[in-house]
């Protein structure tokens, strides 16, 4: 019985040990044909203006915390924004601030993270954009939740409170429509450490049980099948229209809020003889309006008409704003949207993050504005 007990305890060591060898062969394998950068999930801590940040290093992300190989001396061009601008949906060289570079040949610094809304973005000019000595510095502005980030950022960091209303002191709530990640977990860890398992679990079939979860939790997802235009897509609407009802007080306030720093990095840049270019990003319903606005054999449909007429109305007030007060800015819609069903700008599920090929059309239209001479 011992010898049997002894014989089956070295055949299990021996399978155990082949299995944790040929794990850390394919990983060791994967680190060379992926970029860690774009698998690795960085690691999030605390911070008391912007509420979180990425821990220098971890995730491959360069010594700030971003999402770049090295951190430069200088710049040409910054980027900041949220996860639109981080390149969710993409690897770090098909972001947007990415294909930038590679179109105009100036080197750009992508100082972005999801979550991150014009309270943040102003900070971060002040704080550390400007080291760069760039000559551009560029923000982006996601319609789909920096307005109510920015209500949430000054209801929420004590740097903020002068610019308080009393009549919004006790109702500020976390209103970001991203997955919430505050647990962490054998997964997390696997997440960060692993690229094997973030490819997995980043692939098509991670975002299949994603949106299983979604689902789960009792969250609308509106899938759009259109075989003729070759769209097979999902939409959010309740996810969007938490930051976007114009109707919401905590929404308009936040718009109000929002505006006044994009005001203030512009009068920033100015100060130091940079251009400040606001990059206006759409939601996804927005961009595919033309196939989902008054479609009833949608379900939700007149959700959707509802949250499509609050951009349209947030996206006229946000440019007649900036073009009263001199902030040059870049309307990512058109775009977008003359692309969409001609080529696949999103992912085929819930995701409202552009994919490489989104990200992009973001970077030509930028071009075309720097190369139309519209700045100063």
């Amino acid at each position: 019985m011992l010898i049997m007990l002894r014989n089956y305890t070295r055949n299990f060591l021996l399978i155990f040990i082949s299995i944790a060898g040929t794990l850390l062969i394919a990983e060791c394998i994967s680190r060379i044909v992926f970029d860690p950068i774009d698998f690795l999930k960085p690691k999030a801590v605390p911070d008391e203006v912007l509420r979180y940040r990425i821990d220098p290093g971890s995730g491959a992300h360069d010594s700030l915390g971003y999402r770049n190989k090295s951190v430069p001396a200088a710049a040409d061009i910054v980027a900041i924004g949220d996860s639109h601008t981080y390149g969710i949906s993409a690897r770090a060289s098909e972001s947007w601030p990415s294909a930038l570079a590679e179109m105009t040949g100036k080197s750009v610094y992508n100082m972005s993270l999801g979550g991150y809304g014009p309270a943040e973005y102003l900070y971060l000019m002040e704080s550390e954009a400007l080291k760069f000595h760039p000559d551009i510095i560029i923000a982006g502005f996601y319609l789909g939740n920096d307005i109510i980030d920015s209500f949430n950022a000054v209801y929420s960091v004590d740097i903020w409170k002068d610019l308080r209303k009393s009549e919004f002191e006790a109702s500020h709530g976390n209103d970001d429509t991203e997955e919430d990640e505050s647990s962490y977990c054998i997964g997390d860890w696997l997440a960060g450490h692993s690229v094997i398992y973030r490819f997995v679990s980043s692939s098509f079939i991670g975002d299949n049980l994603r949106q299983a979860r979604r689902l789960k939790k009792g969250e609308e997802i509106v899938m759009l099948k259109d075989e003729k235009n070759g769209i097979n897509t999902g939409f959010t609407p309740d996810q969007r229209l938490k930051g976007l009802d114009l109707k919401r007080p905590e929404v308009r306030e936040g718009l109000g809020l929002s505006l006044s720093f994009f005001d203030r990095m512009n009068e920033l840049a100015r100060e130091n003889n940079i251009e400040f270019i606001v990059l206006i990003i759409p939601t996804k319903e927005s961009v595919f309006a033309r196939y989902i606005e008054g479609n009833k054999s949608l379900t939700a449909s007149d959700k959707i008409d509802y949250l499509l007429r609050n951009e349209s109305e947030a996206d006229i007030e946000i440019r007649k704003y900036f073009d009263e007060h001199g902030i040059r800015y870049v309307d990512a819609l058109g775009p977008l949207s003359r692309s969409a069903g001609v080529l696949q700008i999103y992912p085929n599920n819930f995701g409202g993050h552009e994919n490489s090929n989104g990200y992009r059309i973001i970077a030509g239209a930028i071009k075309d504005y720097l190369d139309s001479g519209n700045t100063r």
